[in-house]
């Protein structure tokens, strides 16, 4: 689908021809062929977005002609579930004379809706786009925040194979918006380092604010994320230990009796209760009176003082 808008100092207006911001969303080949020929486009500029993804890029060049023309990359979140599977790259490709976005269309009704009547320019377009996307990686970071919180409450009352997972998953999410943020920081600091954006500076110290809390955040939540792994490890530990004591209590606690029965079954005389009736019951009860003493000094006893 292909949309046409004219920016001014009126805001953006639909066209139904001739405009100078093309909106392209999955448009067809033919819609393709169209456009490449129109503006004189590189063939292959439908196809950067779906070749290389998660991949974020600023590059601008003179043609043959020695005209200035910019591409840029942008990577967008699509989904607050499923970040991995459902990101999408966000293209950009700037001439002098028109303005090219490929994207989905949900972002560009998105940037219309919150910023069409205060778009006065490309670079406008641009840094508002980039706004929208940030807003995206903001409200995500918020819901994985809310996550986290929930994590620590529930391995507060103990550690349990669901909150393995729940911290696995989270842990795996944060990696890979981290590593999109540090990708996409670079991208937006070479683009508010150029002269494309000169007449927007104040948006342009926002987006960059915007940036780095996005970036500082996703940093935060990391350490966050982090310090309750760690807590989930020593409990993890400390049950672990607890195990062992116990086995180890229960082992000597079965040896004993064994012991004291070795020791009446010698037979070489001298014995205690050895012609006794109740010879064989004393020492069972010898057994058990030693092993009950042995057990409850044993657990008892502070290993860790």
């Amino acid at each position: 689908m292909i949309e046409l808008f004219s920016i001014s100092n009126n805001g953006i207006q639909k066209r139904t021809s001739e405009g100078n911001w093309i909106a392209a969303s999955d448009p067809t080949d033919k819609e393709k062929e169209e456009l490449c020929k129109a503006y004189k486009l590189p063939s292959r500029i439908f196809s950067i977005g779906k070749n290389y993804s998660n991949v974020s890029f600023f590059k601008n060049y003179l043609t043959e002609n020695e005209k200035s023309v910019c591409i840029m990359l942008f990577i967008d979140l699509k989904s607050m579930d499923e970040p991995e599977s459902l990101s999408s790259t966000v293209t950009v490709f700037l001439t002098n004379d028109v303005v090219i976005t490929i994207s989905e269309k949900s972002l560009i009704d998105e940037v219309l809706n919150k910023f069409g009547s205060e778009i006065s320019s490309e670079a406008g377009l641009i840094l508002h786009t980039i706004q929208v996307i940030n807003e995206h990686y903001l409200n995500f970071l918020h819901l994985q925040r809310e996550k986290i919180e929930e994590i620590s409450q529930e391995a507060s009352n103990g550690s349990n194979r669901n909150i393995l997972e729940k911290t696995t998953d989270t842990e795996k999410t944060l990696v890979y918006i981290d590593n999109l943020l540090k990708e996409q920081h670079k991208t937006i600091h070479s683009l508010l380092d150029s002269d494309l954006v000169s007449s927007d500076r104040d948006l342009a110290i926002e987006i960059e604010l915007q940036t780095k809390q996005a970036t500082t955040s996703v940093q935060i939540y990391r350490e966050m994320l982090s310090s309750i792994s760690g807590l989930i490890n020593s409990m993890m530990d400390n049950r672990l230990n607890q195990l062992m004591k116990f086995l180890n209590t229960a082992s000597l606690l079965l040896a004993l009796p064994t012991l004291i029965f070795s020791l009446w079954g010698i037979n070489t005389g001298g014995l205690l209760w050895k012609d006794s009736e109740v010879g064989s019951i004393m020492v069972v009860l010898l057994a058990l009176i030693v092993s009950i003493v042995s057990g409850i000094y044993l657990f008892r006893k502070d290993y860790n003082a």
